[in-house]
């Protein structure tokens, strides 16, 4: 290798084994930080039946552990590549407007990154006191922005950086994003001044969104320029509403569930439901599919994670029904409509997410998911026998033996228990969501490790740390918008759609159709995560005030929007499950239209009739 080459070289190859050092340190605090919170709060929920006597301090201390883990979880996102982005501009250009894209999508990254950073210095400088419990500084809580910012900025200077051209473009959006910095901070856009502070924001929102950056750091963005052009807002008080809206107790129940259904999947449990599944439904005419949809609806009771279930079961199923005979657009399609099931069925990630956004019973969302979800299985089980008839996939079998159903359901008891103890301990008062949560994940931890011995201690690091960052990230999805919400609520925004609403259609009917309208088109750009943080505060007031009880418009919002991960261009389940099968996504996108129109069948159905989404709990009330 020449001088000059070397040269070139060496400041690249420095900075990736910084940056790569810097990911192993974080991953392990990310690790090291979920494992304390499982500890905490699992202390407590012992404390408390067990010994009758809680522990004063293991809420808060929960809470401020869920703070540093979603800042630093945001931070390793970065460098990863994690964070949720809408690619449907940037994977479609090439050459000089690609490095363009890019170069814009780290400059908007850097420049909403240092906003954060700078805006969590001055509040970290300026909260005083002790915390009521732990009697900590609480400089201590918001201490982690700073650190986040510092981080991602390390991990953006190197990220993409395998050359020294795409080191100096990173360089250059840094070095440009601390000028404009400066410049918000000395009124650069004051003469923005008289326009409405929501103009703003959703215009920045949607230029950010459109060239690829990820959607959370979209959603800060928009509300930094809005302030910047408005002060509507101190800058502190801007990141203090992430913690503060991002940190309900009620959330820590995200990253356990998630953690469930991480080890559900590492332990092999998943297997013992499947086997259970196909004991029961794999006799008839397209078995296989309805093992698929079955499985969905089993798992989905545990982790709550539909890019979880997409994956697991394509990797299992998909390549055994192929064999059988099943084309494999048709397998995917089945994986990734099925999918859709875990965020219905409680427990479901979505569920936390939306009882957070409207304040609303979670014991009632979760009772309120199960109905629709058992119609959303048996429409799509119904839509694969029908596809199965048509193009004579697996003919019908003998039903398996009673002796063979009964011992596959022993097997899988211990997976399923988890289900019925996390519902009804909800149910009936006894134990939080939270709590809930963490014993789900520690009795499938000791399941996994101990009774089975599936998995070692480095994979279960490695799971571990990994589903403390998707649980970082979805936090910091919710985090970013909540002061994007306040922003569009202190601009009367909902009352505005209400009006406007108001004047087009009359009735519930006609109300149904414009949030259907809304969420079907949302959901083919957003992620469910962030299209329900941005429309449930819209709509909400709308179709209650129109009488729709919020339970039932919750359910109906999850659906929906979660039929946007099965449809183009984004279909995120879709790509999942076309990625690991290794088939054209555009096969699958054409085998799953039927599975979509099944879905909207019982969407239609929720709509008309509230008993099939909140009779439940009054039949059990």
């Amino acid at each position: 290798m020449s001088a000059y080459r070397l040269s070139h070289t060496l400041p690249v190859l420095s900075l990736e084994r910084a940056a790569a050092g810097l990911e192993s340190v974080v991953r392990l605090l990310v690790f090291v930080t979920l494992l304390a919170m499982t500890i905490d709060v699992f202390a407590g929920v012992v404390s408390r039946y067990v010994f009758n006597d809680a522990f004063s301090w293991t809420a808060e201390f929960a809470v401020w552990s869920f703070t540093w883990l979603i800042f630093l979880g945001a931070a390793l996102g970065i460098r990863q590549q994690r964070h949720v982005a809408a690619d449907f501009l940037t994977k479609n250009v090439s050459g000089w407007s690609a490095e363009l894209l890019s170069f814009i999508q780290s400059l908007i990254l850097a420049l909403t990154v240092m906003m954060m950073m700078f805006s969590g210095y001055q509040l970290a400088e300026m909260v005083g006191g002790v915390s009521a419990s732990l009697e900590w500084p609480k400089i201590y809580k918001y201490a982690v922005i700073p650190v986040f910012g510092l981080i991602g900025l390390v991990f953006l200077l190197a990220r993409d950086a395998d050359n020294t051209r795409t080191l100096i473009r990173n360089f250059l959006a840094l070095g440009i994003a601390g000028l404009l910095y400066l410049g918000l901070d000395h009124g650069l856009l004051a003469p923005l001044q008289g326009i409405s502070p929501s103009l703003i924001m959703l215009a920045a929102f949607f230029v950010a969104l459109g060239v690829g950056v990820p959607v959370s750091f979209s959603l800060m963005f928009g509300v930094f320029l809005a302030n910047s052009a408005s002060f509507i807002l101190p800058a502190p008080a801007i990141v203090q509403n992430m913690v503060t809206g991002s940190t309900k107790f009620i959330l820590l129940a995200i990253p356990f569930f998630l953690s469930t259904g991480y080890l559900l999947n590492l332990g092999g449990l998943s297997t013992r439901l499947i086997d259970f599944a196909s004991s029961l439904v794999g006799h008839l005419r397209g078995g296989l599919a309805h093992v698929n949809v079955l499985n969905s609806l089993m798992v989905g009771g545990i982790s709550g994670s539909s890019s979880a279930d997409a994956a697991s079961s394509t990797k299992i199923l998909v390549p055994e029904m192929v064999q059988r005979g099943y084309s494999p657009a048709f397998s995917c399609a089945v994986t990734a409509s099925s999918a859709i099931l875990p965020n219905v069925v409680p427990p479901a990630i979505a569920m936390l997410v939306y009882a957070s956004v409207a304040n609303v019973s979670i014991a009632r969302l979760f009772m309120a998911g199960i109905l629709p979800a058992i119609l959303c299985a048996g429409v799509l089980m119904g839509v694969s026998y029908l596809i199965s008839v048509r193009r004579q996939y697996q003919t019908a079998t003998d039903r398996a033996p009673w002796s063979d159903v009964w011992r596959s359901f022993l097997r899988a008891l211990p997976v399923l228990v988890i289900t019925v103890g996390v519902l009804g301990g909800i149910r009936f008062g006894i134990i939080t969501a939270t709590e809930a949560g963490v014993i789900a994940l520690i009795w499938t931890f000791v399941l996994g490790k101990f009774v089975f011995r599936e998995y070692g201690w480095k994979k279960f690091y490695r799971a571990f740390a990994e589903c403390g960052t998707d649980a970082a990230l979805v936090g910091f999805l919710i985090a970013a918008s909540v002061p994007f919400a306040w922003v569009l609520i202190a601009e009367q925004v909902p009352q505005e759609i209400v009006a406007w609403a108001s004047t087009i259609v009359d009735g519930q009917l006609g109300l149904f159709i414009i949030l259907l309208v809304v969420l079907a088109a949302a959901g083919m750009f957003l992620d469910l995560t962030p299209a329900m943080l941005i429309i449930a505060p819209l709509f909400l007031p709308m179709m209650t005030n129109a009488g729709v009880d919020p339970v039932q418009l919750g359910i109906i919002m999850i659906i929906v929007l979660q039929l946007g991960g099965v449809s183009p261009p984004v279909g995120l389940l879709v790509f999942i499950s076309s990625q690991i099968a290794k088939v054209s996504p555009s096969a699958v996108f054409r085998a799953v239209v039927p599975f979509i129109a099944g879905a909207m069948v019982v969407v239609v159905l929720l709509c008309l009739f509230p008993f099939l989404t909140i009779g439940l709990w009054e039949l059990w009330g």
